[in-house]
Parts: structure tokens; C-alpha cells; sequence
């Protein structure tokens, strides 16, 4: 800049200058000869070489005044300049500066209030978006945003590990090449129309996704659209489990309702006057009606230990729970010659704990060794190992085939469903097992071979 305007006015003040020049020397010569002396020229002549030295003498200041003036333009603007740039770049730190030149003082108080509203704008669009991607994160749901065309523009984790997606390595693809299906196709269509659509259930592998698409923007005007991804695998699994808690329990009550129904209209209808016959079928109602009791207090008990939070108790000693439970099925194990032994190798003492939830346990576990136990023995231990309690019992009964093991702490399911009716089980023991070990956070395991036998273990933490 600052050759661009000093050259152009020194030309023209030396083109100036030795115009005036070349004008006096043609008027000098155009003079007759008797009209110049000796002295008249050598007066010219000094003149002409004061002008001469006037001119670049000038020419000098010139320079110097203008080379000072442009450079206290230009320095403010190279300044500016390299505040511009660092902004571009994001770096908003910036000295306040003060110039002599009014305009470039304005410019500049313009430039460090730019960089104070950009500095903050921007630092509000971070918190902004961190605080969105956090929200994001924290979701329950999978989101994944779109523009109109299809392609993905973001989504959050919970979406990714849905799809089954590495986060990042779906971007710019098509939403259809990554959720396939005519469901989801018809359901992007209907928003693509504008059409309200209220979902529809999605499956991937193992998971069912319920999904949604909203559009983002005005009425008229949408420029993305967001997927809402719902995981309702769990929900789905509960409402079947409900079904057949229901189906199951209805079906439980029915049967012995069944026959209690059956023998009283039998006895109304006659049988009432034979009193044998009466009185074997008052035993049976009374059988009957017991195990519907039994099967109520079992469902009782189960909804109150799947409800249960954790409470202060006392402590609970361990080997006499097992005794008094061995008392309670002596007359049932000695009926079919079962033995009973109880090594204590280790006394356990479990502090905070209801014994009753632990003679629960314990009366399902050895009651269920007995029933599936024809003629042998039942052993009970309890022991310390690892620094954890340890109780095992274990039968020597018909055993559990390996295909029903997963399944045997589902409610109303039953190994031997013959032997357990005759017994009358409600089937319910071991997932009221499950629930009471699940509330003390122990773990318990099942090792059991057809024909051999069934162990099972229970582990506490001592702590």
C-alpha cells in the first residue's frame, strides 16, 4: 500500500517540477541574445538549480511526511487484519489498542467489541452444545437426527448400540441402508408427507425398537428430522411374563376350584348320606382347599419380595434356622426314608438379616430335595470359603435335566409336574428362592445330573 500512494505523487509532483523547469528553460531561450548578459544567465541558471535542489529536497520531506502518515494507516489495519485472522481461528484474546487516526479508532473499538460478542456467542453455542450432547447421552431413548434427504447428520450411543452401529461410522449413509424393513420405509415416507404417525415396533436381532420420526422445524419449513429409538425388549418380555403369571394362576386356581366345586355339587346331589363317601370327599375338598391357601400365601409372598427394598434386621443365626426347618420336614423325609444330615462345618451368623427370609429359603430348598427324592439323602453344609458364607444342599433324587435348569425359577414351572402336583406344590418355591437371595444380593447355583442328584449353592457376602 505504501508504494502504491507514495510513488504515484512523487511522479507527479516530478513530472510538475521539471515541467516548470522545461517551460522556464524554452522561455530563457526563446529571449533574443541582446536581451541576455553574462549575469541574467548565471542568475537563471542558479535559479534553476535552486529549483532544481527544491524539488528533491521537497521530494524528500514529501516522503518522509507521507511514509509517516500511511505507515500510522496501515500499521492499524495490518493490526486489525491479524485480529481478524485470529478470530477466523478462533482465538478472541485479543490487546485493546488506541490510534491517533479517528476512523481507525472506531474500526478498532468495533473490532474488540466483535471479538467480545463473538467470544461470548461462541462460548454459549459450547455450553449449548455440550449441554445437548449430555442430554443426549443421558437419554433412555436412541436418537438419531436426519436432514430431508435421509442422510444421518448425529445420533447418540444408546442409538448406535441399538443398530448394532459403531458411533461415527454411519454418518453421511442413507437412514434406509442402515434401518432396512417396509415398516420403517412407509413410517419415514409418512413423515417425509407430513403424515402423523404414531410409531411402529421395529426388530433388530434380539431387540424390539419401538420408533418414531418428528420432524424439527416449522409447519412449512422442515430441515431435519428426529428418530426416536424406544428399547421396549424388556417391556415386551414383562407384558408376556404377565400374561402368563395370569394365564398360569387362573389355571392354578381353576383346577382345585374345580374339583372342590365337583364334590360339593356331589354331595348336595346325594353322597352327603353315605358318610364315607362324605367323608373322603370333605378330605379332599380340605386338600384342595389347603393348597389353594398354600398357592395365595405363596403369590402373596412373592409379590411382597419382588417389592421389597432392603431393611435393618437383626441378625440371624444360621444353623438354628436349618435345624428348626429340618424339624418342620422330619415326619415327611422319615415317611419316605429319607436321611437328613446337617454338617455345620462352619457356624454362620448373618447380621442385618430376617430369619425368616432365610427359613423361607431354606424350607423350599429342603423341601424340594424331599419331594424329588424317592429313598436316600439329603445333606445340608454350611461353610466359610473365600471370605464368603457358603450353604449347600444337596439330594440324591431324580435329578434336573440340563434343557429345565435355566428355566426352574420361573414361576409356576415344574421339573416333574406329576410329582409336584401330587405333593402340592404350587410351583412358586424357588422363584420366591430367587427373589429373597436376588434382596440380599447373595448368588445361588444349581449342579445337577439326572438320576444323581441336585446341589444347590447359596453364596453370601460376609461384609
Amino acid at each position: 500500500m505504501k508504494n502504491k500512494i507514495i510513488f504515484p505523487v512523487m511522479l507527479t509532483i516530478w513530472a510538475i517540477g521539471f515541467f516548470i523547469i522545461g517551460e522556464s528553460l524554452m522561455f530563457f531561450y526563446k529571449l533574443p541574445r541582446n536581451m541576455v548578459s553574462d549575469e541574467n544567465y548565471i542568475s537563471y541558471t542558479n535559479l534553476l538549480y535552486r529549483l532544481l535542489g527544491v524539488l528533491i529536497v521537497g521530494s524528500i520531506i514529501l516522503y518522509i511526511i507521507l511514509s509517516k502518515i500511511i505507515y500510522k494507516i496501515t500499521f492499524p489495519i495490518e493490526q486489525l487484519t491479524k485480529d481478524a485472522k485470529l478470530f477466523a481461528k478462533g482465538d478472541y484474546t485479543h490487546q485493546l489498542r488506541n490510534y491517533d487516526i479517528d476512523e481507525l479508532q472506531i474500526l478498532a473499538n468495533a473490532f474488540d467489541n466483535m471479538g467480545e460478542e463473538l467470544n461470548g456467542t461462541i462460548r454459549k453455542l459450547r455450553h449449548q452444545k455440550k449441554k445437548v450432547e449430555s442430554v443426549l447421552a443421558s437419554l433412555d431413548e436412541g436418537i438419531v437426527i436426519i436432514d430431508k434427504e435421509g442422510q444421518i447428520k448425529e445420533m447418540n450411543h444408546l442409538a448406535s448400540g441399538m443398530l448394532n452401529l459403531k458411533q461415527g461410522k454411519s454418518y453421511k449413509n442413507h437412514i434406509t441402508n442402515i434401518i432396512r424393513g417396509d415398516k420403517f420405509k412407509e413410517l419415514f415416507r409418512n413423515a417425509l408427507k407430513a403424515i402423523n404417525d404414531n410409531g411402529t415396533e421395529l426388530t433388530f436381532g434380539d431387540k424390539i425398537i419401538y420408533t418414531t420420526i418428528v420432524p424439527v422445524g416449522e409447519t412449512h419449513h422442515v430441515y431435519e428430522y428426529l428418530i426416536v429409538l424406544r428399547d421396549i425388549t424388556k417391556l415386551k418380555s414383562l407384558e408376556e411374563m404377565k400374561y402368563q403369571f395370569v394365564s398360569n394362576v387362573s389355571h392354578e386356581l381353576k383346577t382345585p376350584l374345580t374339583s372342590i366345586q365337583g364334590f360339593v355339587e356331589t354331595l348336595r346331589g346325594g353322597a352327603i348320606e353315605d358318610r364315607k363317601i362324605a367323608i373322603r370327599f370333605l378330605n379332599i375338598i380340605d386338600i384342595e382347599a389347603k393348597r389353594l391357601y398354600r398357592l395365595i400365601q405363596d403369590i402373596l409372598m412373592l409379590s411382597e419380595i419382588e417389592t421389597m427394598q432392603r431393611q435393618e434386621y437383626g441378625m440371624a443365626k444360621i444353623s438354628d434356622i436349618i435345624r428348626q426347618v429340618l424339624d418342620i420336614v422330619r415326619e415327611e423325609a422319615e415317611r419316605k426314608h429319607i436321611k437328613l444330615v446337617f454338617n455345620n462345618i462352619q457356624d454362620l451368623i448373618f447380621e442385618n438379616t430376617s430369619t425368616d427370609h432365610i427359613e423361607q429359603v431354606m424350607l423350599n430348598l429342603v423341601s424340594n430335595a424331599i419331594k424329588y427324592t424317592d429313598d436316600g439323602c439329603v445333606f445340608i453344609t454350611t461353610d466359610i470359603k473365600e471370605d464368603k458364607a457358603v450353604i449347600k444342599v444337596k439330594d440324591t433324587g431324580i435329578g434336573i435335566a440340563r434343557e429345565s435348569i435355566g428355566h426352574i425359577f420361573e414361576r409356576f414351572y415344574r421339573v416333574d409336574k406329576g410329582r409336584s402336583r401330587k405333593s402340592g406344590g404350587t410351583g412358586l418355591g424357588l422363584s420366591i428362592v430367587k427373589h429373597i437371595v436376588q434382596l440380599y444380593q447373595a448368588q445361588i447355583d444349581v449342579e445337577s445330573e439326572v438320576g444323581e442328584g441336585t446341589t444347590f449353592t447359596l453364596t453370601f457376602k460376609t461384609v
